[in-house]
């Protein structure tokens, strides 16, 4: 037995037992709904108070768009993949869970019993959007309200997006995302985060690797434009992560983004 099938064989006893463990109570749908509705919402009555808004108000997008991207990278780096006494239990969750339930070689989900797995607690959207309150408070008083809206409907919309394509991280067997620009990048470098051997120290952005490019921790050797339109190539993977892989320079990539460096594949 190969070491990736000794992965998936844990990973698969873990998840019967994660199953059969799930409280009768938990219900997949009200979990999602509970992060739509709310996310949803504050970003619906956000836009609904904007009015007369101008150009140069809804240029808030970018420094926010900007700064959800750092904070999605700096807690999955620092609070989901590092044990510190405050956020322990939010570490064990990540680590001893979702990343059991999910490694490289177990991507899938199954119906909304996965779903406890699979999606973010439900005070990770509250904590999320929240944090840009502050800023939205300081903004909408010492510029526009308009302005200050705009920051929170920035982060609910980023929130979103952040469940969104970390779902369709998920989603196995799909030629069709396996093209798609920027969707197919996400997918391939977060099936190489769920790698056992790199999880604490590549790819922690779920959505675009901006911070991961910006702060050395993506698995690519490449500049920031061309990490954003890799998609599915292995070919510039840094060599000591390929070591750790166990796959060699160029292999070829699967239409499965769970075996993106298996190179028993082909296209």
């Amino acid at each position: 037995m190969t070491k990736d099938e000794e992965i998936a064989q844990r990973s698969y006893r873990f998840r019967d037992e994660y199953i059969a463990a799930t409280p009768s109570w938990y219900r997949g749908e009200l979990h999602l709904a509970f992060t739509l509705i709310f996310t949803g919402g504050v970003l619906l009555y956000s836009l609904l108070q904007i009015h007369h808004s101008t150009l140069g108000q809804w240029l808030m997008v970018i420094p926010f768009f900007l700064f959800g991207n750092w904070a999605e990278w700096a807690a999955h780096r620092y609070l989901l993949h590092r044990p510190t006494r405050l956020m322990k239990g939010v570490y064990k969750r990540h680590v001893s869970v979702h990343h059991q339930f999910f490694t490289h070689k177990t991507l899938e989900y199954d119906g909304q019993r996965h779903w406890r797995a699979l999606l973010f607690p439900p005070f990770a959207p509250v904590l999320f959007v929240l944090s840009a309150l502050p800023a939205a408070l300081l903004v909408g008083y010492f510029w526009s309200a308009n302005a200050g809206y705009i920051v929170m409907f920035t982060m609910a919309a980023y929130y979103l997006m952040y469940e969104g394509l970390h779902t369709l991280a998920h989603v196995v067997d799909s030629p069709l995302l396996d093209r798609l620009p920027l969707v197919n990048t996400v997918r391939r470098m977060h099936v190489v985060h769920h790698h056992p051997e790199l999880m604490g120290t590549r790819n922690f952005n779920l959505t675009f690797p901006i911070c991961d490019v910006l702060f050395g921790t993506s698995d690519l050797d490449k500049g920031l434009w061309a990490t954003l339109f890799n998609g599915m190539s292995n070919d510039a993977v840094k060599p000591e992560d390929l070591k750790k892989m166990r796959g060699r320079p160029g292999a070829a990539t699967s239409s499965n983004p769970a075996a993106p460096l298996d190179s028993t594949r082909s296209n």
